[in-house]
Protein backbone atom coordinates (compact mmCIF):
# COMPACT_ATOMS: atom_id res chain seq x y z
CA UNK A 1 0.00 0.00 0.00
CA UNK A 2 2.83 2.37 0.84
CA UNK A 3 4.56 1.66 -2.47
CA UNK A 4 1.34 2.38 -4.36
CA UNK A 5 1.02 5.74 -2.59
CA UNK A 6 4.62 6.63 -3.51
CA UNK A 7 4.02 5.66 -7.15
CA UNK A 8 0.85 7.79 -7.29
CA UNK A 9 2.60 10.80 -5.72
CA UNK A 10 5.54 10.50 -8.13
CA UNK A 11 3.20 10.17 -11.10
CA UNK A 12 1.25 13.27 -10.09
CA UNK A 13 4.42 15.30 -9.46
CA UNK A 14 5.89 14.23 -12.80
CA UNK A 15 2.67 15.12 -14.63
CA UNK A 16 2.54 18.56 -13.04
CA UNK A 17 6.21 19.20 -13.89
CA UNK A 18 5.69 18.13 -17.51
CA UNK A 19 2.62 20.35 -17.88
CA UNK A 20 4.48 23.33 -16.43
CA UNK A 21 7.42 22.75 -18.79
CA UNK A 22 5.15 22.32 -21.82
CA UNK A 23 3.28 25.55 -21.15
CA UNK A 24 6.46 27.60 -20.77
CA UNK A 25 6.26 31.35 -20.88
CA UNK A 26 3.32 32.67 -22.85
CA UNK A 27 4.17 35.18 -25.58
CA UNK A 28 3.85 38.90 -24.91
CA UNK A 29 1.47 40.98 -27.03
CA UNK A 30 1.93 44.49 -28.41
CA UNK A 31 -0.22 46.59 -30.71
CA UNK A 32 0.67 49.64 -32.76
CA UNK A 33 1.34 51.21 -36.14
CA UNK A 34 3.86 49.81 -38.63
CA UNK A 35 6.63 52.38 -39.11
CA UNK A 36 8.61 50.20 -41.51
CA UNK A 37 8.31 46.70 -42.94
CA UNK A 38 11.00 44.87 -44.91
CA UNK A 39 9.79 41.46 -46.16
CA UNK A 40 13.25 40.60 -47.55
CA UNK A 41 14.89 40.80 -44.12
CA UNK A 42 11.74 39.68 -42.24
CA UNK A 43 11.86 42.84 -40.12
CA UNK A 44 9.05 45.05 -38.87
CA UNK A 45 9.46 48.33 -36.96
CA UNK A 46 6.46 49.11 -34.78
CA UNK A 47 5.34 52.27 -32.98
CA UNK A 48 3.81 50.91 -29.79
CA UNK A 49 0.34 52.40 -29.22
CA UNK A 50 1.07 52.72 -25.49
CA UNK A 51 4.43 54.46 -26.07
CA UNK A 52 4.32 55.91 -29.63
CA UNK A 53 7.67 57.66 -29.23
CA UNK A 54 9.31 54.25 -28.86
CA UNK A 55 9.94 52.13 -31.95
CA UNK A 56 10.34 48.38 -31.48
CA UNK A 57 12.13 46.20 -34.04
CA UNK A 58 10.77 42.69 -34.53
CA UNK A 59 12.06 39.71 -36.45
CA UNK A 60 9.19 38.07 -38.35
CA UNK A 61 11.21 35.05 -39.45
CA UNK A 62 9.07 31.97 -38.85
CA UNK A 63 6.08 34.05 -37.69
CA UNK A 64 2.51 33.22 -38.65
CA UNK A 65 1.38 36.24 -40.69
CA UNK A 66 -2.23 36.86 -41.70
CA UNK A 67 -2.51 39.74 -44.17
CA UNK A 68 0.85 41.17 -45.23
CA UNK A 69 1.60 44.31 -43.19
CA UNK A 70 2.34 47.67 -44.82
CA UNK A 71 3.53 50.99 -43.44
CA UNK A 72 0.83 52.78 -41.41
CA UNK A 73 -1.16 49.55 -40.87
CA UNK A 74 -2.34 48.84 -37.34
CA UNK A 75 -1.06 45.43 -36.24
CA UNK A 76 -1.02 43.23 -33.16
CA UNK A 77 2.01 41.05 -32.55
CA UNK A 78 2.54 38.08 -30.28
CA UNK A 79 6.25 37.80 -29.57
CA UNK A 80 9.01 36.45 -27.37
CA UNK A 81 12.35 37.87 -26.37
CA UNK A 82 15.13 35.57 -27.56
CA UNK A 83 18.78 36.45 -27.09
CA UNK A 84 18.04 40.15 -26.76
CA UNK A 85 15.87 40.17 -29.92
CA UNK A 86 12.12 40.57 -30.25
CA UNK A 87 10.89 37.60 -32.27
CA UNK A 88 7.27 37.65 -33.46
CA UNK A 89 5.34 34.40 -33.42
CA UNK A 90 2.13 35.82 -34.91
CA UNK A 91 1.23 39.00 -36.80
CA UNK A 92 -2.41 40.11 -36.98
CA UNK A 93 -3.06 42.97 -39.39
CA UNK A 94 -6.00 44.85 -37.87
CA UNK A 95 -6.20 47.38 -40.72
CA UNK A 96 -6.59 44.69 -43.40
CA UNK A 97 -9.11 42.76 -41.27
CA UNK A 98 -11.29 45.89 -41.05
CA UNK A 99 -11.05 46.38 -44.84
CA UNK A 100 -12.04 42.77 -45.51
CA UNK A 101 -14.96 43.11 -43.10
CA UNK A 102 -16.24 46.17 -44.97
CA UNK A 103 -16.15 44.33 -48.33
CA UNK A 104 -18.51 41.59 -47.17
Amino acid sequence: MRILRIVVVLTVCTSVALLAAACGNPPKVVQGIVAKYDPASHTLVLKDEKQPEQELVFSLEGAEIGAEPAEQDEVRLAYREEGGRLVATRVMNLTRQKEIGKQK
